[in-house]
């Protein structure tokens, strides 16, 4: 009797050791999935932040250039309220010498009514109407010339004001783009954490239904253009989905076309490669589910193979050489590539780059930023060109002040002539007849000299 007791109790401790084996051997091998998911999500999160850290450069370096610009933009108003400054400046200087010219009209006048005797009357006279002649002369010349000046200044202005006003609407154009890159680059990075969440729990309702090979590879195409949506490219950027192209041998179809801002293309071709791992996931036997995964990567490395054949960057001209194939789950990349661990280096060497949602969205993320930066890009050259046509027309307008100082030069040589004439000529005859008649002549009449020249405006 406590021989069977024995016996029994070895029975029981036998088959709980068993019990205790087995279920070590599933926690080790939970364990292992579970630290392989946290190597592939943390491997992840490095790659999103590399894209953000060089979102952010390029984004620093278009901040530099805005900066720039503005430097620029100061610059080109400061010039210009200099020269609004010196116009109004030496439209003073006109007024002043018009007025000048009147008072001294009226001056010569007087002196001249002063001199008005039998005896020179003819000189007088013959003096007045050569002094009215030369001095009308000189402002008839002095006025044409003031409104040349006026009209070519206000046409000149006109543009300049138009130009600053585009300069500045590029400019808060240029803040505007930049504002917006910034605020939805967060809820970028975290659309891109719900889109892979909301792709996990759709491959778990879509098992069922993607047996069928037909329905297979139409699920790829709906989770390619998802993806393409979920990035944001049908803002950014046009792509074409199953366009074809007849290169001699047959009719090469791929299932989208990704244009770059450069005029380049970027093939993708979506393989929904799941049967072999789909079985895989429903075997229970540890042996069966290896050889399921050995044939699922087998199956990838298949269709990489192909789609290396095809040789799509000699039909497209404008696509690099290499071709992206789309595979619509991070689990099935994983899956073969834990298999067949030369997957990522073959594929490089055929021209082919295998892309899970993740790195599609990632990739297209980047051409979406390419086109935002070229769009930036566009309206900085466009600032340029206007600061350029700026500068061009104030270099016009400097030229114009030139002339108008050429003319005030000559409206003051010929006062100055007619004064020296006066005192050379009329006022010697007078003195002389104040001699004979010393209460008919006064000194008091005299006029005097223009000493000063109009400044030359800064070139």
């Amino acid at each position: 009797m406590p021989t069977s007791y024995l016996y029994i109790s070895a029975g029981f401790a036998a088959g709980g050791l068993t019990i205790w084996l087995f279920s070590l051997i599933r926690h080790k091998r939970v364990l292992r999935l579970c630290r392989t998911e946290q190597e592939q999500a943390d491997n992840k999160i490095r790659e999103l932040q590399n894209v953000i850290t060089e979102l952010n450069s390029r984004s620093n370096l278009k901040d530099d250039e805005i900066r720039r610009l503005r430097d620029n933009n100061g610059l080109l108003r400061e010039r210009t309220a200099s020269l609004q400054t010196e116009l109004s400046l030496l439209k003073d200087y006109n007024s002043k010498q018009a007025k000048f010219v009147e008072e001294s009209e009226r001056a010569l006048n007087a002196s001249f009514k002063a001199l008005a005797t039998d005896i020179m009357r003819s000189n007088s006279q013959s003096f007045m109407m050569m002094a009215k002649e030369t001095i009308a002369g000189a402002q008839r010349q002095n006025k044409n010339e003031l409104e040349k000046g006026t009209r070519a200044i206000q046409e000149l202005f006109k543009p300049v004001r138009d130009t600053l006003r585009q300069v500045d609407s590029q400019l808060r154009q240029v803040e505007l783009n930049r504002l917006e890159a910034y605020t939805s680059l967060t809820e970028q990075v975290k659309g891109m954490a719900r889109a892979q969440n909301h792709l996990l729990g759709e491959t778990a309702s879509l098992a069922r239904a993607l047996h069928n090979p037909g329905t297979r590879g139409r699920w790829g195409e709906i989770q390619l253009r998802r993806v393409v949506e979920l990035a944001g490219m049908q803002e950014y950027c046009d792509f074409i989905e199953q366009p074809s192209i007849d290169n001699g041998s047959g009719r090469l179809r791929p299932d989208m076309i990704i244009k770059l801002p450069n005029d380049k293309e970027i093939i993708v071709d979506s393989k929904a490669v799941l049967q072999a791992y789909m079985e895989a996931e429903e075997c229970r036997e540890t042996t069966a589910r290896r050889a399921k995964l050995k044939l699922h990567a087998h199956q990838v490395r298949e269709q990489m193979n192909k789609l290396s054949a095809k040789s799509y960057w000699a039909q497209f001209k404008k696509s690099p050489e290499f071709v992206i194939l789309f595979l619509p789950g991070e689990n099935f990349f994983s899956a073969a590539l834990e298999n067949d661990p030369r997957l990522i280096e073959t594929g490089a060497e055929q021209g082919v780059i295998i892309a899970t949602p993740t790195i599609l969205i990632a990739l297209l993320r980047a051409v979406a930023f390419g086109w935002r930066q070229d769009k930036l890009a566009g309206n900085a050259n466009r600032i340029g060109e206007l600061g350029k046509i700026l500068y061009e027309r104030l270099q016009h307008l400097s030229n114009h002040f030139s002339e108008i100082k050429k003319g005030l030069d000559r409206t003051i040589k010929a006062y100055n002539n007619a004064v020296g004439s006066y005192e050379s000529r009329v006022m010697s005859a007078a003195r002389k007849f104040d001699e004979l008649s010393p209460a008919a002549i006064s000194e008091e009449g005299e006029i005097p000299m223009v000493e000063k020249s109009p400044r030359t405006p800064l070139s």
